[in-house]
């Protein structure tokens, strides 16, 4: 299941892309200007630089709505472009060093694929305009210097690119995910809920929300300690993962309180689901007090809102705490429902 911004990742972000190839050509650009005006340096053509200053200009115009495939030939036509001004300058120069801003980028952008093209190119590219200078500067070790130093830098840019992606995810997911309990937290859940209530009006299904409270939690503070308090949350959260179907999604709201969203579930299936949630609780663990619970059930059919069906069961877990705890409570015609569990001990 998607979790919101964490699928639109740095690297395909397309306003980025532009940019950036923009500032290289214009970079590019600039760089041929200031050296056509430094004495003693070679006459280079305008016409790479004209190219490299258009493209800059479209990009920064219309670059971020051009799809992602438009701006992939941006790396290669700019190793085609160095290897036209390198092809003007007979000589051992260091021009080739102007290869490593068309690889960052494509390596970057683009991943394994986009690295190996972009080393290719410019293996074919470097080539071609070695053999085009004079013997005296077409020797074989100026092209196998760029060749390596070229696919040094682009692994090591995927890698690291990679590496930022992994710890960007693990960023994303620690920031939608309760520490203690390993659910969801609030805010993970509504990013998710959002996505189930899409899909169940674009379908036409019903979700069952169902709001759960722990029974009489600060009596186990004080009593038992805080440290067994969480040890009774993280309980919950355990047993709410365990009986939850890869479709559901169980977040911990704050304090004691937990939610449990159930797509295409029914009333009863959401009293079913806190029956075997009592059961599994009602089991002793050592150094942990018996957990009971409260919950509140709403059920609607392609709901509108997250806020209004949580408001909803949040009545319904009030009706529950009112009328002795350890019940689920849930809206049925006419009034509300109740299922009043066994004492389990």
């Amino acid at each position: 299941m998607p979790i919101g911004p964490l699928l639109e990742s740095i690297r395909l972000d397309k306003r980025l892309m532009a940019y950036t190839a923009a500032g290289i050509y214009g970079g590019a650009a600039f760089n041929g200007l200031v050296e056509s005006f430094i004495p003693g340096d070679p006459r280079l053509s305008i016409l790479p630089g004209l190219i490299a200053v258009t493209l800059a200009a479209m990009l920064l115009t219309i670059g971020p709505r051009l799809p992602r495939w438009a701006l992939a030939p941006l790396g290669p036509v700019g190793v085609a472009l160095i290897a036209c001004a390198l092809a003007e300058s007979p000589g051992a120069g260091d021009g080739a060093i102007l290869y490593t801003w068309p690889v960052l980028w494509t390596a970057f952008f683009f991943d394994r694929r986009g690295a190996v093209a972009i080393v290719a190119c410019i293996a074919v590219a470097h080539g071609i305009t070695l053999l085009s200078l004079p013997a005296a500067s077409s020797f074989a070790g100026r092209w196998i210097d760029v060749i390596v130093a070229m696919s040094v830098l682009a692994t090591f840019t995927e890698i690291l690119a990679r590496r930022s992606d992994g710890l960007l995810a693990r960023l994303a997911g620690e920031a939608r995910t309760d520490a203690l309990t390993g659910l969801l937290n609030r805010r993970g859940f509504e990013e998710h809920a959002s996505f189930d209530l899409a899909h169940a009006r674009r379908d036409g299904e019903s979700v069952a929300a169902i709001a759960v409270d722990i029974d009489y939690f600060k009596h186990i503070n004080d009593e038992w300690g805080h440290a067994a308090g969480d040890r009774v949350l993280a309980r919950v959260g355990e047993v709410l993962a365990a009986h939850s179907r890869e479709v559901d999604v169980s977040a911990r709201f704050g304090g004691d309180e937990f939610v449990v969203l159930l797509p295409g579930g029914t009333r009863s299936d959401a009293e079913a689901f806190m029956q075997r949630i009592r059961l599994a609780l009602a089991r002793s663990v050592a150094g942990t007090p018996v957990v009971r619970v409260s919950a509140g059930v709403a059920v609607e059919l392609a709901p509108q809102s997250i806020e209004t069906l949580l408001r909803s069961a949040d009545s319904k877990l009030y009706a529950a705490k009112q009328t002795g705890r350890n019940r689920t409570v849930s809206a049925g015609a006419p009034d509300l429902l109740a299922i009043e569990e066994p004492q389990l001990r």
